[in-house]
Protein backbone atom coordinates (compact mmCIF):
# COMPACT_ATOMS: atom_id res chain seq x y z
CA UNK A 1 0.00 0.00 0.00
CA UNK A 2 1.41 3.45 -1.04
CA UNK A 3 2.25 5.82 1.59
CA UNK A 4 0.47 9.02 1.97
CA UNK A 5 1.88 12.18 4.10
CA UNK A 6 0.04 13.66 6.76
CA UNK A 7 -0.12 17.40 6.49
CA UNK A 8 -0.22 19.03 9.50
CA UNK A 9 -2.68 21.69 8.31
CA UNK A 10 -5.46 19.18 7.47
CA UNK A 11 -8.04 17.65 9.15
CA UNK A 12 -6.56 14.45 9.44
CA UNK A 13 -4.04 15.17 12.24
CA UNK A 14 -7.01 16.62 14.14
CA UNK A 15 -8.74 13.71 14.00
CA UNK A 16 -6.35 11.39 14.35
CA UNK A 17 -5.45 12.83 17.57
CA UNK A 18 -9.33 13.35 18.48
CA UNK A 19 -9.77 9.41 17.77
CA UNK A 20 -6.57 8.81 20.06
CA UNK A 21 -8.12 10.97 22.55
CA UNK A 22 -11.39 8.93 22.34
CA UNK A 23 -9.88 5.66 22.45
CA UNK A 24 -7.86 6.16 25.42
CA UNK A 25 -10.82 7.29 27.44
CA UNK A 26 -12.92 4.24 26.42
CA UNK A 27 -10.39 2.12 27.29
CA UNK A 28 -10.52 3.86 31.08
CA UNK A 29 -14.38 3.81 31.13
CA UNK A 30 -14.04 -0.11 30.46
CA UNK A 31 -11.11 -0.73 32.88
CA UNK A 32 -13.61 0.58 35.50
CA UNK A 33 -16.67 -0.77 34.30
CA UNK A 34 -15.16 -4.12 34.72
CA UNK A 35 -13.36 -3.59 38.44
CA UNK A 36 -17.12 -3.21 39.34
CA UNK A 37 -18.66 -5.72 37.19
CA UNK A 38 -15.60 -8.37 39.00
CA UNK A 39 -16.57 -7.19 42.44
CA UNK A 40 -19.90 -7.63 41.98
CA UNK A 41 -19.55 -10.98 40.29
CA UNK A 42 -17.45 -12.29 42.90
CA UNK A 43 -14.41 -12.42 40.38
CA UNK A 44 -16.67 -14.27 37.40
CA UNK A 45 -16.38 -11.07 35.18
CA UNK A 46 -12.81 -10.70 34.66
CA UNK A 47 -10.78 -7.56 34.81
CA UNK A 48 -9.51 -5.11 32.24
CA UNK A 49 -6.26 -3.61 33.62
CA UNK A 50 -4.83 -2.98 30.25
CA UNK A 51 -7.26 -0.43 30.48
CA UNK A 52 -5.18 2.17 32.66
CA UNK A 53 -2.72 2.20 29.30
CA UNK A 54 -5.03 4.98 28.36
CA UNK A 55 -3.99 7.26 30.83
CA UNK A 56 -0.47 6.73 29.25
CA UNK A 57 -1.54 7.54 25.84
CA UNK A 58 -3.64 10.47 27.17
CA UNK A 59 -0.43 11.85 29.05
CA UNK A 60 1.51 11.15 25.02
CA UNK A 61 -1.38 13.18 23.23
CA UNK A 62 -1.07 15.65 25.89
CA UNK A 63 2.98 16.37 25.26
CA UNK A 64 2.03 15.99 21.33
CA UNK A 65 -0.90 18.72 21.79
CA UNK A 66 1.15 21.80 23.61
CA UNK A 67 4.20 21.29 21.73
CA UNK A 68 2.24 21.71 18.52
CA UNK A 69 0.24 24.71 19.96
CA UNK A 70 3.13 26.60 21.05
CA UNK A 71 6.24 25.59 18.72
CA UNK A 72 7.59 28.49 16.65
CA UNK A 73 4.83 31.27 18.35
CA UNK A 74 5.53 33.86 21.35
CA UNK A 75 3.27 33.39 23.90
CA UNK A 76 4.20 34.40 27.12
CA UNK A 77 4.17 32.48 30.25
CA UNK A 78 1.25 33.93 31.86
CA UNK A 79 -0.59 33.49 28.62
CA UNK A 80 0.22 29.99 28.37
CA UNK A 81 -0.31 28.62 31.80
CA UNK A 82 -4.15 31.08 31.44
CA UNK A 83 -5.29 29.14 28.57
CA UNK A 84 -4.13 25.38 30.24
CA UNK A 85 -6.30 26.40 33.73
CA UNK A 86 -9.42 27.75 31.66
CA UNK A 87 -9.16 24.35 29.72
CA UNK A 88 -8.61 22.18 32.89
CA UNK A 89 -10.36 23.50 35.97
CA UNK A 90 -13.99 25.36 34.91
CA UNK A 91 -15.61 21.45 34.15
CA UNK A 92 -12.87 19.90 37.23
CA UNK A 93 -13.80 22.39 39.92
CA UNK A 94 -17.89 21.94 39.09
CA UNK A 95 -17.68 17.83 39.28
CA UNK A 96 -15.81 18.21 42.15
CA UNK A 97 -18.22 20.94 43.72
CA UNK A 98 -20.93 17.97 43.04
CA UNK A 99 -18.79 15.51 44.17
CA UNK A 100 -18.56 17.35 47.88
CA UNK A 101 -22.53 17.82 47.49
CA UNK A 102 -22.40 14.16 47.15
CA UNK A 103 -20.32 12.92 49.75
CA UNK A 104 -22.00 15.55 51.98
CA UNK A 105 -25.50 13.92 51.84
CA UNK A 106 -24.63 10.15 50.29
CA UNK A 107 -21.18 9.69 51.74
CA UNK A 108 -21.37 5.60 50.72
CA UNK A 109 -21.30 6.87 46.79
CA UNK A 110 -17.77 8.79 46.92
CA UNK A 111 -14.74 6.57 47.66
CA UNK A 112 -16.51 4.15 49.58
CA UNK A 113 -13.59 1.57 48.76
CA UNK A 114 -11.03 4.22 49.67
CA UNK A 115 -8.89 3.46 52.55
CA UNK A 116 -8.35 6.86 53.66
CA UNK A 117 -10.48 9.51 54.09
CA UNK A 118 -11.06 12.04 50.89
CA UNK A 119 -8.98 14.73 50.64
CA UNK A 120 -11.25 17.63 50.12
CA UNK A 121 -8.55 20.48 50.14
CA UNK A 122 -6.10 18.52 47.41
CA UNK A 123 -9.25 18.01 45.23
CA UNK A 124 -9.62 21.73 44.53
CA UNK A 125 -6.07 22.74 44.25
CA UNK A 126 -4.60 19.00 42.88
CA UNK A 127 -2.07 18.65 45.44
CA UNK A 128 -0.36 15.35 45.35
CA UNK A 129 -1.60 13.25 48.09
CA UNK A 130 -2.07 10.04 48.86
CA UNK A 131 -5.92 10.22 49.67
CA UNK A 132 -8.29 10.38 47.14
CA UNK A 133 -9.98 13.18 45.37
CA UNK A 134 -13.54 14.16 45.13
CA UNK A 135 -13.15 13.43 41.60
CA UNK A 136 -10.82 10.23 41.82
CA UNK A 137 -9.70 10.55 38.16
CA UNK A 138 -8.58 13.81 39.15
CA UNK A 139 -4.89 12.55 39.94
CA UNK A 140 -4.22 12.52 36.21
CA UNK A 141 -4.86 16.68 36.62
CA UNK A 142 -1.93 16.91 38.96
CA UNK A 143 0.83 15.70 36.54
CA UNK A 144 -0.49 17.53 33.79
CA UNK A 145 -0.93 20.77 35.67
CA UNK A 146 3.16 20.08 36.95
CA UNK A 147 4.08 19.58 32.80
CA UNK A 148 2.16 22.53 31.91
CA UNK A 149 4.03 24.68 34.67
CA UNK A 150 7.82 22.97 33.50
CA UNK A 151 6.44 23.66 29.90
CA UNK A 152 6.08 27.24 30.53
CA UNK A 153 9.31 27.65 32.34
CA UNK A 154 11.70 25.64 29.16
CA UNK A 155 10.16 25.94 26.43
CA UNK A 156 8.83 28.96 26.67
CA UNK A 157 8.21 32.52 25.41
CA UNK A 158 8.96 30.82 22.11
CA UNK A 159 8.64 26.93 21.84
CA UNK A 160 10.70 25.65 19.17
CA UNK A 161 12.74 22.30 18.70
CA UNK A 162 15.82 23.19 20.76
CA UNK A 163 13.88 24.25 23.50
CA UNK A 164 11.59 21.10 23.31
CA UNK A 165 14.01 19.06 22.86
CA UNK A 166 16.00 20.51 26.63
CA UNK A 167 12.07 20.58 28.42
CA UNK A 168 12.31 16.36 27.01
CA UNK A 169 15.41 16.11 28.61
CA UNK A 170 14.27 17.82 32.02
CA UNK A 171 11.38 15.76 31.93
CA UNK A 172 13.34 12.30 30.99
CA UNK A 173 15.53 13.09 33.79
CA UNK A 174 12.88 14.18 36.39
CA UNK A 175 11.25 10.99 35.78
CA UNK A 176 14.23 9.55 37.78
CA UNK A 177 13.08 11.67 40.92
CA UNK A 178 10.73 8.80 42.86
CA UNK A 179 13.55 6.03 42.39
CA UNK A 180 16.59 8.83 43.08
CA UNK A 181 14.88 9.68 46.09
CA UNK A 182 12.15 6.58 47.02
CA UNK A 183 9.25 9.15 47.04
CA UNK A 184 6.06 6.90 47.36
CA UNK A 185 4.49 6.87 44.12
CA UNK A 186 1.29 6.85 45.45
CA UNK A 187 1.98 10.74 46.05
CA UNK A 188 3.43 11.09 42.83
CA UNK A 189 4.92 8.92 40.42
CA UNK A 190 7.85 11.05 38.80
CA UNK A 191 8.07 8.27 36.33
CA UNK A 192 5.13 9.28 34.00
CA UNK A 193 6.90 12.12 33.04
CA UNK A 194 8.71 10.74 30.87
CA UNK A 195 5.60 9.79 28.83
CA UNK A 196 5.00 13.47 28.13
CA UNK A 197 8.65 13.95 27.21
CA UNK A 198 7.62 11.03 24.29
CA UNK A 199 4.18 12.85 23.39
CA UNK A 200 6.73 16.24 22.71
CA UNK A 201 9.20 14.27 20.46
CA UNK A 202 5.98 12.71 18.89
CA UNK A 203 4.93 16.38 18.03
CA UNK A 204 8.48 16.70 17.15
CA UNK A 205 8.51 14.32 14.61
CA UNK A 206 5.36 15.24 13.57
CA UNK A 207 5.69 18.76 12.66
CA UNK A 208 9.23 18.12 10.72
CA UNK A 209 6.78 15.68 8.43
CA UNK A 210 8.16 12.45 9.06
CA UNK A 211 4.98 10.60 9.53
CA UNK A 212 3.26 9.47 6.43
CA UNK A 213 -0.41 7.41 6.52
CA UNK A 214 0.19 3.78 6.18
CA UNK A 215 -2.37 1.51 7.31
CA UNK A 216 -0.27 -2.06 7.76
CA UNK A 217 1.97 -0.10 9.78
CA UNK A 218 -0.05 1.74 12.04
CA UNK A 219 -2.37 -1.77 12.82
CA UNK A 220 1.51 -3.08 13.36
CA UNK A 221 2.66 -0.47 15.32
CA UNK A 222 -0.69 -0.21 17.47
CA UNK A 223 -1.05 -4.07 17.93
CA UNK A 224 2.86 -4.23 18.84
CA UNK A 225 2.60 -1.92 21.36
CA UNK A 226 -0.91 -3.23 22.46
CA UNK A 227 1.22 -6.21 23.63
CA UNK A 228 4.05 -5.18 24.95
CA UNK A 229 1.41 -3.04 27.47
CA UNK A 230 -0.38 -6.11 28.15
CA UNK A 231 2.92 -7.90 28.84
CA UNK A 232 4.31 -4.93 31.54
CA UNK A 233 0.94 -4.90 33.49
CA UNK A 234 0.61 -8.59 33.61
CA UNK A 235 3.62 -8.43 35.38
CA UNK A 236 2.44 -5.85 37.54
CA UNK A 237 4.71 -3.17 36.22
CA UNK A 238 1.28 -1.08 35.48
CA UNK A 239 1.58 0.28 38.75
CA UNK A 240 4.67 1.54 41.36
CA UNK A 241 7.58 3.83 40.66
CA UNK A 242 8.57 1.92 36.86
CA UNK A 243 4.70 2.63 35.54
CA UNK A 244 6.28 5.31 32.90
CA UNK A 245 9.30 3.57 32.44
CA UNK A 246 7.02 0.74 31.52
CA UNK A 247 4.48 1.91 29.08
CA UNK A 248 6.44 5.12 27.79
CA UNK A 249 7.60 2.90 24.24
CA UNK A 250 4.42 0.68 24.40
CA UNK A 251 2.01 3.88 24.74
CA UNK A 252 3.71 5.99 22.14
CA UNK A 253 4.08 2.84 19.69
CA UNK A 254 0.25 2.58 20.28
CA UNK A 255 -0.24 6.50 19.51
CA UNK A 256 2.13 6.82 16.11
CA UNK A 257 -0.32 3.57 15.10
CA UNK A 258 -3.38 6.09 15.89
CA UNK A 259 -1.76 8.51 14.03
CA UNK A 260 -0.72 6.78 11.01
CA UNK A 261 -4.43 6.16 10.37
CA UNK A 262 -4.85 8.78 8.93
CA UNK A 263 -7.93 9.92 6.93
CA UNK A 264 -9.07 6.33 8.52
CA UNK A 265 -10.77 8.29 11.18
CA UNK A 266 -12.99 10.43 9.13
CA UNK A 267 -15.40 7.11 8.95
CA UNK A 268 -15.07 6.84 12.49
CA UNK A 269 -17.83 9.29 13.95
CA UNK A 270 -18.50 7.97 16.83
CA UNK A 271 -14.82 7.47 17.95
CA UNK A 272 -14.27 11.25 16.84
CA UNK A 273 -17.75 12.42 18.98
CA UNK A 274 -16.38 10.40 21.76
CA UNK A 275 -12.73 11.93 21.45
CA UNK A 276 -14.28 15.46 21.26
CA UNK A 277 -15.99 14.59 24.88
CA UNK A 278 -13.40 12.43 25.85
CA UNK A 279 -12.47 15.34 29.15
CA UNK A 280 -15.79 15.23 30.20
CA UNK A 281 -16.01 11.37 29.65
CA UNK A 282 -13.15 10.69 31.83
CA UNK A 283 -13.98 12.98 34.70
CA UNK A 284 -17.29 12.54 34.30
CA UNK A 285 -18.32 8.28 33.94
CA UNK A 286 -17.32 7.37 37.46
CA UNK A 287 -20.93 9.46 38.40
CA UNK A 288 -22.91 7.44 36.53
CA UNK A 289 -20.90 3.92 36.96
CA UNK A 290 -22.22 3.83 40.20
CA UNK A 291 -25.55 2.93 38.44
CA UNK A 292 -23.86 -0.39 38.02
CA UNK A 293 -23.97 -2.03 41.41
CA UNK A 294 -27.46 0.12 42.97
CA UNK A 295 -29.13 -1.55 39.67
CA UNK A 296 -27.52 -4.98 40.63
CA UNK A 297 -28.23 -5.12 44.42
CA UNK A 298 -31.60 -3.62 43.57
CA UNK A 299 -32.67 -6.17 40.87
CA UNK A 300 -30.90 -8.71 43.42
CA UNK A 301 -29.03 -10.05 40.28
CA UNK A 302 -26.39 -12.23 40.83
CA UNK A 303 -26.12 -13.95 37.29
CA UNK A 304 -22.71 -13.18 35.80
CA UNK A 305 -24.03 -12.46 32.13
CA UNK A 306 -26.45 -10.09 33.64
CA UNK A 307 -23.97 -8.40 35.62
CA UNK A 308 -22.38 -7.81 33.02
CA UNK A 309 -25.40 -6.75 30.55
CA UNK A 310 -26.29 -4.24 32.86
CA UNK A 311 -22.18 -3.03 33.20
CA UNK A 312 -22.73 -2.80 29.80
CA UNK A 313 -25.86 -0.57 29.22
CA UNK A 314 -24.65 1.74 32.32
CA UNK A 315 -21.27 2.20 30.35
CA UNK A 316 -23.22 3.51 26.97
CA UNK A 317 -25.33 5.47 29.23
CA UNK A 318 -21.86 7.34 30.98
CA UNK A 319 -20.77 8.16 27.47
CA UNK A 320 -23.70 9.46 26.49
CA UNK A 321 -24.48 11.62 29.72
CA UNK A 322 -20.97 12.51 29.20
CA UNK A 323 -21.15 14.06 25.66
CA UNK A 324 -24.29 16.01 27.08
CA UNK A 325 -21.83 17.67 29.92
CA UNK A 326 -19.37 18.14 27.20
CA UNK A 327 -22.00 19.90 24.53
CA UNK A 328 -24.18 21.33 28.32
CA UNK A 329 -21.45 22.57 30.55
CA UNK A 330 -17.90 21.88 29.66
CA UNK A 331 -17.74 23.66 26.26
CA UNK A 332 -20.51 26.61 26.91
CA UNK A 333 -18.20 26.91 30.36
CA UNK A 334 -14.88 27.15 28.57
CA UNK A 335 -16.21 29.92 26.13
CA UNK A 336 -17.36 31.66 28.78
CA UNK A 337 -14.41 31.75 31.26
CA UNK A 338 -12.46 33.06 27.65
CA UNK A 339 -14.62 35.44 27.23
CA UNK A 340 -14.60 36.79 30.73
CA UNK A 341 -10.30 36.75 30.28
CA UNK A 342 -10.74 38.81 27.25
CA UNK A 343 -13.34 41.13 28.40
CA UNK A 344 -11.03 41.80 31.43
CA UNK A 345 -7.47 42.36 29.33
CA UNK A 346 -10.07 44.91 27.02
CA UNK A 347 -11.16 46.86 29.93
CA UNK A 348 -7.26 46.65 31.57
CA UNK A 349 -5.89 47.91 28.30
CA UNK A 350 -8.73 50.96 27.70
CA UNK A 351 -8.68 51.86 31.49
CA UNK A 352 -4.48 51.99 30.54
CA UNK A 353 -5.04 54.64 27.91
Amino acid sequence: MKSQSIAVDQPQYVESIQAGRGIAALLVVVHHIAQKSHALSGGAIPLFDFGIVGVDIFFMISGFIIYFVTANKTMTHVEFMEKRIVRVFPLYWGLSLLALLVLIFKPNLINSNAQQATDIAASFFLWPTTAPYLVNNGWTLTYEIIFYALWALVALPTANRKTATIACLVLAAGSFMGLLFNVDPKVINFSLFVEFAFGVAVGVAFKKGLFRQHIPAAIGLTVAGAFLAHLAISQGLGSGQLRGFALAIPSAMMFIGIILLGTFWKRMRTVLAIGDSSYSLYLFHPFILVGIPITVKLLGISSAVQILAISAAVGVAAIAASHMVFKLVEFPLTQMMRGMIRSAKSLGAARAR
